[in-house]
């Protein structure tokens, strides 16, 4: 890829403007994602706009254009560092540019976003450790940017965890799951150290292999389905079990609970923030890990379990080009789950030459100030409190009389029901967390955007006197701006 080679500033942006206008033409494939496409047009631009002058800047402290010039910025230093920042936060989706995220996500084709939220937001990922590494910790300005950052990342984290939480729509529950998830990786970076560096790494990894699953798997209930409203589906684990343990095992990597790759990444990330004395931020760190869980666990129940809608009683498992990548990623999964230390070695390497490294390895155990991990006894351990039971109750089937319980083998209030909607009560699952909590998602960035781009179009408006469509008057116009600037410089003299 072009970006990951960039010597210079101009490589860098030309290589990041090709990637936005391809995956931009990409997201204009589905079938209502005009508008969207639009919004993630307008917030590239933008993004855009911030990097190239965050280069401009660079270029003017240090005279050139070589990315490995830009910590030659000297006072100009936090100035760089935070047009860049702020350029990439945006493209990641970001808490406060973060409108365009859901519906790019939500309407471009069902197998292009699995590519969208694994693999193109990971270039902002680059950008925001390249900036990092040539920029260092310096900052002349009184704010640390870094530290700025790192609450952009938590805050980023907290409220895509909350908006996940309330969305009908599967696709947009996954999208504000993404914004989540990379807000913790904005955070790591912001850290600037070894640690921090290697946990932002080793969750972008992880953000990868498990988005890549939950996407594909979400592409094949909605093909089998026809619709992305979770409240319409249901009981589906009957119909598609493979894509139901593939959905279980991401849920489970990116959860953060052992054994799985998640557990390693967020126990990192919070000795990280401890250790740098970022307490707030860790304490929000774990308070979005805790809501996460309430979508996670509403992705599973109204998809999978409870009643299945009687029109879905003969849908058949999603087809083979979408289960085989899923089955192949979950055996990274695990093979990173019990091995770990072949992946935080490699990325431990990358980043040595700007931080000495931190790792400290005993045997399989990697150790910190706060405590240790060790990935093969934490998988032996919960493979072992699983497995016993398992086998208990199948010494029991194989004693006792087990009569099977059918879909509508329940009796409440001395009625039977005969229809699945009167049981599963999918719509409006977070009705009470939602009373409570529902006034801190509430759009006020997008009334924010929404004012101004109205702001826009009335001073479009006023000016549009000066743009006739008169090839003759834009002529004038040229004309009258070189005499200006002729005089501005010198004029005759």
């Amino acid at each position: 890829m072009p970006l990951l080679r960039a010597g210079t500033s101009l490589e860098f942006f030309f290589s990041w403007e090709l990637m936005t206008l391809s995956s931009y033409l990409t997201i204009t494939l589905g079938r209502d994602a005009v508008r969207p496409a639009l919004s993630y047009l307008l917030f590239s631009l933008g993004s855009a706009f911030l990097i190239l002058a965050g280069f401009a800047v660079a270029y003017a402290a240090s005279g050139s254009i070589e990315l490995s010039a830009l910590g030659d910025s000297g006072v100009l230093t936090g100035v760089v560092f935070s047009l860049l920042a702020a350029g990439f936060v945006i493209k990641l989706g970001a808490f406060g540019a973060h409108i365009w995220l859901p519906g790019a996500y939500t309407e471009a084709d069902d197998d292009f976003t699995a590519m969208l939220s694994a693999v193109v937001s990971k270039a902002a990922v680059f950008g925001l450790v390249l900036v990092a590494a040539q920029l260092g910790v310096r900052s002349e300005i009184g704010l640390d940017p870094a530290y700025v950052l790192g609450w952009v990342g938590i805050l980023t984290a907290t409220f895509g965890a909350l908006m996940a939480v309330f969305q009908e729509d599967v696709k947009r529950l996954l999208a504000y799951s993404s914004m989540g998830q990379l807000g913790y990786i904005v955070a790591a970076i912001a850290l600037m150290n070894h640690l921090g560096w290697v946990t932002a790494l080793y969750l972008s990894v992880n953000h990868f292999l498990y988005k890549g699953i939950l996407f594909l798997a979400v592409a094949g209930v909605i093909m089998r389905t026809g619709t992305r409203l979770m409240y319409r589906m249901g009981g589906l684990i009957k119909n598609l079990p493979w894509t139901f343990f593939a959905v279980m095992i991401a849920i489970i990597a990116m959860s953060g609970v052992p054994p799985l790759t998640g557990f390693g990444g967020k126990w990192m990330l919070f000795n990280a923030m401890m250790d740098k004395g970022w307490y707030w931020l860790a304490a929000l760190a774990f308070f979005s890990s805790a809501v996460a869980f309430l979508y996670m666990f509403r992705l599973l129940q109204t998809v999978f379990l409870g009643q299945r809608k009687l029109e879905h009683k003969d849908l058949s498992e999603a087809p083979a080009i979408l289960l085989i990548p899923q089955l192949v990623l979950i055996a990274l999964i695990m093979v990173v789950s019990v091995y770990p230390k072949l992946l935080l070695d490699p990325l431990s390497a990358a980043i040595d030459p700007y931080f000495a490294s931190t790792l400290v390895w005993e045997g399989a155990a990697l150790q910190t100030r706060l405590g240790y991990w060790n990935a093969p006894l934490v998988m032996i351990v919960v493979g072992a409190v699983w497995a016993v039971p398992l086998v208990i109750l199948g010494l029991l089937s194989l004693t006792l009389k087990i009569q099977p319980v059918k879909q509508f083998n329940i009796v409440y209030a001395a009625e039977r029901p005969d229809r699945p909607e009167t049981t599963h009560y999918a719509y409006n699952f977070f009705a009470h967390y939602e009373r409570a909590l529902g006034f801190l998602v509430r759009p006020r960035a997008t009334a924010f955007w929404d004012a101004a781009s109205e702001w826009t179009h009335t001073m479009a408006a006023s000016v549009r006197v000066l743009y006739t469509g008169n090839g003759q008057t834009y002529a004038l116009f040229i004309l009258i701006f070189f005499v200006v600037l002729y005089f501005a410089n010198g004029g005759v003299a």
